[in-house]
C-alpha cells in the first residue's frame, strides 16, 4: 500500500510535493518511448505546443468536439509549466510559501521591461524564476518521479485502488492507496473519470473563465480600465509565443520597437458546458461569441452542477484534487496563486 500518492508532474503536483516533502510518492509521465499510442485516441485539437518547448501529444480515452472553445492537454513531465509565463499574484501568498520559495531557491521577480520584458496594471503580479533566471518549471523542483500512467481507480469499503501502467517495462499493477492526490490536467482528469466509470451518458461538465484577449498597443499607452493586464514588450511577446522561457539577450535587441502586446483579463466571466455522448464530449450550444479557453485558465469544474471537489469527496474523502479544475478563480489574471492557496488550505 502507498500511504500518499501524487499523480501528475505539472505545477500543482510540484507544489503539492514541496508541501508534503518526503512523505509522498509521485507517478507521472516522464518518457513515452515504450508506449504504443495507437492504443489511445490521438487528439490534435487539444495539442498545446510551442516551437522551442518539448513537444507533447494529447492522447487518451475520449474525444472532444469543440466549436467556440480551445482546450489544452500536455500529458508530459512539466505539463503547462513548460509553456506558461510564470506569472503569479503574490498579494495573498502566505509566509509559508514565501519562505518555501526562498528555501528552494525560487525567485519572485518584479515585472519590468528590463528584467522580465513585461509590466502589469497590477503591481502585485510577479514572475517565478529558477536559479538560471528562466521561468520556473515543475521540472526544476520535481525529482524521483515514477514513470507511470494511472489507467483507472476504484473504491471498495472506503479503500482506494488504482490500476497503474508502468511505462519503463509496460507492466500493469493494482495498488491500494490511502490518500490519492490528483494533480493531472483538466483533460487527463476527465479521461481518468471516464475510464473509471464515474462518468455516464449525458453527463455535463462545466467550466468558467475570465474573459480574455490579446491586443496590440503602443508601449506607453494606458491600460484598459476595469481589467487586469499583463503587457509584453514586442520582443518578449515573440519569445513567449515561440516558447523561449527567459528574456534572452538577443530578444532585447528588439526593444526599440514601440509596439507591445497586452494580455487582458476582463472582470466578466464566460461558461462552457460539455455533454458526454458515447466516448465524445460535445460542446453545448452557447450564444457567447467570445472564444473560450485561450488563456488556459478555465477552472471551477462541475459535473452535473456539482463541484469537482465535492464530486471526488463523495467517491472517497481521501481522493483530493489540485490544479485549475479544482479552484474557483476570484480575480482576473494569473491563476497560479489560486492553485497555491487551494493546495495549502487542503493540505495544511
Amino acid at each position: 500500500m502507498i500511504k500518499k500518492l501524487i499523480v501528475g508532474s505539472g505545477f500543482s503536483g510540484s507544489i503539492t510535493n514541496l508541501l508534503l516533502d518526503k512523505q509522498v510518492k509521485i507517478f507521472g509521465i516522464n518518457d513515452l518511448n515504450n508506449l504504443n499510442l495507437n492504443n489511445f485516441i490521438k487528439r490534435k485539437n487539444l495539442n498545446c505546443n510551442k516551437f522551442f518547448c518539448k513537444k507533447s501529444l494529447s492522447f487518451g480515452s475520449t474525444k472532444f468536439q469543440l466549436k467556440r472553445s480551445i482546450l489544452h492537454d500536455r500529458p508530459i513531465f512539466g505539463g503547462n509549466s513548460n509553456v506558461w509565463g510564470g506569472h503569479i499574484n503574490i498579494k495573498k501568498l502566505s509566509k509559508r510559501f514565501l519562505d518555501l520559495f526562498i528555501k528552494k531557491k525560487i525567485s519572485i521577480k518584479k515585472l519590468s521591461y528590463s528584467i522580465t520584458g513585461t509590466t502589469s496594471s497590477n503591481n502585485h503580479i510577479a514572475q517565478l524564476q529558477n536559479t538560471s533566471g528562466k521561468i520556473l518549471r515543475s521540472n526544476d523542483i520535481l525529482q524521483n518521479i515514477k514513470n507511470a500512467i494511472i489507467l483507472d481507480f476504484s473504491t471498495l469499503k472506503k479503500k482506494i485502488f488504482i490500476n497503474v501502467l508502468f511505462l519503463d517495462n509496460l507492466k500493469k499493477k493494482k495498488i491500494e492507496v490511502k490518500k490519492l492526490f490528483l494533480c493531472i490536467g483538466t483533460i487527463q482528469l476527465i479521461d481518468l473519470l471516464f475510464r473509471s466509470k464515474f462518468l455516464k451518458e449525458d453527463d455535463e461538465i462545466e467550466f468558467t473563465e475570465f474573459d480574455h484577449e490579446f491586443v496590440l498597443k503602443l508601449k506607453n499607452s494606458k491600460y484598459t480600465k476595469n481589467a487586469t493586464t499583463i503587457r509584453y514588450s514586442f520582443s518578449r511577446a515573440i519569445g513567449h509565443f515561440l516558447g523561449i522561457q527567459s528574456y534572452a539577450k538577443f530578444l532585447k535587441l528588439f526593444n526599440f520597437i514601440p509596439i507591445c502586446v497586452d494580455q487582458i483579463f476582463y472582470n466578466t466571466k464566460s461558461k462552457r458546458v460539455l455533454i458526454l455522448k458515447g466516448n465524445t464530449f460535445i460542446e453545448k450550444k452557447n450564444n457567447n461569441l467570445r472564444k473560450f479557453g485561450n488563456s488556459i485558465h478555465y477552472c471551477n469544474m462541475k459535473i452535473n452542477g456539482v463541484s469537482i471537489n465535492k464530486f471526488l469527496s463523495k467517491i472517497n474523502k481521501n481522493l483530493i484534487g489540485f490544479g485549475m479544475p479544482f479552484v474557483n478563480q476570484k480575480t482576473p489574471g494569473p491563476i497560479s496563486n489560486d492553485i497555491l492557496l487551494d493546495i495549502e488550505k487542503k493540505i495544511i
